[in-house]
């Protein structure tokens, strides 16, 4: 179940690379496009102060979808286990997050039921199915993400506000705040702001020290943009990594979020 539980929530919805995090930490987002923005001809406070401005308005406008799916290539690696599995993702905005994870032999594994409020596992292989409320995303990822969080994170999608610090580099716009328990980093692309980083890092846990994600790939279906390439990585005392390479998904096309549990599994809560 750790296993399963590791790709759930690693799998490009949170997490990190442990292998290549050393390397990974220094790395920062360029956009050599950057010279064919208008903002950057401007004096050097008046376009930081614009820049700003501009990323506030494009972060914090909803994306415009009711349905995603989305079939991804991952390699997963921590201390204990290593390997590669196929992910599929389905969501119905703010209500649904569906996962299936596929092994060798195009064998499911696992199946997974995400809502506002609950979390369901079903295990093919042990033949279990696991039901808990949302809070237990945080007990398995040592971080205070919930839902809402969960969902921006497949979708590479920052909400900021105004009590955001904002660093305009040459080559990206990196914005941090922090709140009781986390600290987080976003850096962001100054011609057309895609996101490129999220980093979240733990406050008062020794479990977890922090999470990287680096977004990278982008392409733009339905006027959305979508990062089919992901890496992740999370430090710590066990550090993990994940890979994800998203070959097929498409927005607002029909969906369906089959979930049945079979009256011979043996049910565990949490």
């Amino acid at each position: 179940m750790k296993s399963i539980f590791f790709i759930i929530m690693v799998f490009g919805l949170i997490a990190g690379i442990g292998c290549r995090t050393a390397k990974k930490a220094q790395r920062t987002v360029n956009d050599s496009a950057i010279s064919s923005s208008p903002a950057v001809k401007l004096k050097p406070v008046d376009s930081a102060e614009i820049l700003k401005n501009q990323l506030m308005d494009v972060a914090n406008v909803p994306l415009n979808f009711t349905t995603f799916y989305g079939r991804a290539k991952a390699s997963f690696s921590s201390p204990k286990m290593a390997g590669s599995a196929t992910v599929y993702i389905k969501m119905l905005r703010d209500s649904i997050i569906w996962i299936s994870i596929t092994g060798p032999l195009n064998i499911e594994g696992a199946r997974v039921l995400v809502t506002p409020d609950s979390v369901k596992i079903i295990n093919k292989l042990e033949n279990t199915v696991q039901l808990s409320s949302i809070k237990n995303l945080q007990k398995v990822t040592k971080l205070p993400l919930g839902f809402s969080e969960f969902q921006h994170i497949i979708l590479g999608k920052a909400v900021l506000n105004g009590s955001n610090n904002f660093q305009v580099k040459k080559d990206s716009i990196t914005v941090t705040k922090a709140d009781e328990m986390l600290r987080y980093m976003y850096s962001f692309t100054r011609n057309g702001f895609l996101l490129g980083q999220s980093n979240f890092q733990t406050i008062n846990n020794s479990d977890v020290t922090g999470a990287n994600i680096f977004y990278n790939d982008y392409h733009t279906v339905d006027s959305i943009s979508f990062s089919a390439g992901r890496d992740i990585a999370v430090t710590g005392k066990t550090p993990s990594s994940l890979t994800l390479n998203f070959k097929d998904y498409n927005f607002n096309q029909p969906q369906s979020f089959v979930f049945t549990i079979s009256k011979n599994y043996r049910v565990k809560y949490d």
